[in-house]
């Protein structure tokens, strides 16, 4: 029963990163392949804040994805819209 219920947390969050996917090349036409890092940063944020600062647990979560957002917003701001419309160059900016 453990296994069902492991494979179907993995499932989730594996459509919701592909969600994720779809719903940023889908607004602005350019690749992002550093998604998933992005992902585990925003976990590491959260855990850091819990055992180093001993925030509440859900405070740390609202905190982290508050600012993993803006961290995401700059990037796109200063990175992204740079190298838009030159193939290569956002492919290779994306994974930076």
């Amino acid at each position: 029963m453990d296994i069902l219920i492991y494979g179907i947390i993995n499932s989730v969050m594996l459509a919701l990163m592909a969600l994720g996917f779809a719903l940023v090349y889908g607004t602005s036409r350019i690749p992002n392949f550093a998604h998933g890092a992005i992902y585990v940063l925003c976990g590491f944020v959260a855990w850091f804040f819990v055992r180093s600062l001993e925030l509440n647990y859900l405070l740390s979560v609202i905190l982290s994805l508050l600012l993993i957002g803006l961290l995401g917003a700059l990037i796109y701001r200063f990175v992204l819209i740079r190298v838009r419309g030159m193939n290569i160059s956002e492919i290779i900016a994306s994974y930076a």
